[in-house]
């Protein structure tokens, strides 16, 4: 049976590809914008597929992959996956670093890049990679496409080809009509077969491009060289040997044997050093692993068994998975137990404080909650994770005038965050601001692919928003920003 995953993002690849024909056929002369759009010289991609038409194409495929594919909205994985994101970014070759980032809800392994600087990871790379240098280097072999603009090259690429082969099939239908069908056809195949050739060496040379560019960025970032290869590899004998079906990624990012080996002497060519691995990840490997647990007892078991001889890493993450699972099987107390050698080891660990104050709300101790985050956030107010679950806890608490103030002040650094639009609506509600309730739901009906939807929230809130003039010019502004926006994607 076929991946459900998999047949949903070939289709937005497919709704991907309509998008940015819709795009490049707009003329330069009917976008003021693009009048300051200057091709570095030298650069042919550019005058081929603007960056900026790359971005502006990027963000409307992401606001269809979100109204489509499942997402997962856990602040804490999503938190650390972009910043070691960034700190790769930092270390590449990328110019444009207007990156977004987004992990679909499948234990299926794969990872994908869009221009426009969108950055997909399946939650199933946790579960899979070993270490944070294998992440890394899927991550940064993304990356590279993104900074080598491949899209763009190949789109260049088929213009190239596009009058060699437009008149090599003007030729076989010529053949058609004068010497015979069987003979046009064997030739039109012959030539349709020659340009699919053509076009597989060069996405074959993309993917070695990347490969060789993201493991530049490795090294700039102080991260394993070596892990790319090892991570390709170990994936590839798991179908060899195990007989499994391949991985999605295997068959979006095609492995082969000489592109193993050649990244594996490429990652030799630099100097053998130890590289620290990451606390972090070893933690977020585990809470996917309980966020997937669908026997969570027998879980429970195995993590136990975990704890016992067991690397330093482990056992901590063990641990640490043994507080969500205990937490998720209703038993409070076990997982409070549980957690206490972690906080009084680093009671200042962004992971341990939300851990512990999960456990409050799910026993429905939400004041209590609310007071073990409160320091926290005061001490980090612009941390993600933490000013989303405070704002939880506030909502849940009763003080929900207290969390909207605080997401409406986040919402300045995050105004592409559904998920913060989503509790802002929330906490706008049960503090009786109905305008704010329409406001926020408008945004984040918009960030998933619901332009339509948003534009009626909107027009709710004009409806009883009475004469504060600064506010009705604010949102009828909003509302003609939202239709000059493309039709939302439909399948």
């Amino acid at each position: 049976m076929v991946n459900q995953n998999l047949i949903i993002f070939n289709k937005l690849i497919f709704q991907f590809t309509l998008l940015t024909l819709a795009v490049l056929w707009i003329p330069a002369s009917s976008a003021s914008s693009e009048n300051n759009e200057l091709p570095v010289l030298g650069d042919s991609v550019s005058s081929v597929v603007s960056p900026m038409k790359e971005h502006l194409v990027g963000q409307e495929w992401l606001r269809a992959l979100r109204a489509q594919a499942p997402i997962i909205d856990d602040p804490l994985l999503n938190d650390y996956i972009e910043h070691l994101t960034y700190r790769l970014a930092a270390h590449s070759e990328l110019r444009d670093r207007r990156l977004s980032l987004v992990i679909i809800n499948s234990p299926a392994i794969n990872a994908f890049a869009v221009p426009g600087g969108i950055i997909g990871v399946n939650a199933g790379l946790f579960l899979n990679a070993q270490t944070e240098d294998e992440l890394a280097g899927v991550l940064a072999h993304e990356i590279a496409h993104l900074s080598q603009r491949h899209f763009a090259r190949t789109v260049e690429e088929a213009q190239k080809k596009q009058l060699a082969q437009g008149a090599a099939l003007l030729a076989s239908i010529l053949v058609i009509a004068s010497a015979g069908g069987d003979a046009g056809l064997a030739t039109l195949a012959t030539t349709q077969a020659a340009a699919l050739q053509a076009q597989l060496r060069f996405t074959r040379r993309n993917e070695q491009e990347a490969d060789r560019i993201g493991m530049r960025t490795l090294i700039r970032a102080d991260k394993d060289p070596e892990a790319m290869s090892r991570f390709f590899e170990r994936l590839q004998k798991s179908t060899q040997f195990l007989g499994q079906k391949p991985p999605e990624y295997l068959l979006t990012h095609p492995v082969t044997e000489s592109r193993i080996a050649d990244a594996r002497n490429r990652s030799a060519q630099f100097p053998i050093k130890h590289y620290a691995d990451n606390l972090d990840f070893h933690l977020l490997k585990t809470r996917v692993r309980v966020f997937y647990s669908k026997e969570i007892n027998k879980l429970i078991k195995q993590l136990e068994n975990e704890l016992e001889g067991n690397t330093t890493f482990g056992q901590i993450s063990s641990r640490y998975g043994l507080v969500l699972a205990l937490t998720k099987a209703k038993r409070y107390k076990e997982a409070e137990k549980m957690l206490k050698p972690l906080l009084k080891q680093n009671p200042d660990k962004i992971a341990y404080v939300l851990a512990k104050a999960n456990i409050a709300s799910a026993d429905e101790k939400y004041a209590k909650a609310a007071r073990i985050l409160a320091p926290h956030y005061k001490n980090n107010p612009n941390n993600y994770p933490l000013t989303m679950y405070y704002a939880d806890a506030l909502i849940d608490q009763g003080n929900a005038d207290k969390a909207a103030l605080i997401l409406k002040q986040f919402a300045v650094a995050r105004p592409k965050d559904p998920l913060l639009w989503s509790l802002l609506s929330i906490a706008q509600g049960k503090s009786q601001n109905i305008v704010g309730v329409h406001q926020a739901r408008a945004e984040y009906l918009y960030l998933r692919g619901n332009t339509k939807r948003a534009i009626q929230q909107l027009e709710f809130a004009l409806e009883i928003a009475d004469a504060d003039f600064p506010l009705l010019s604010k949102i009828n502004g909003r509302i003609e920003e939202l239709r000059s926006t493309k039709t939302d994607f439909k399948f």
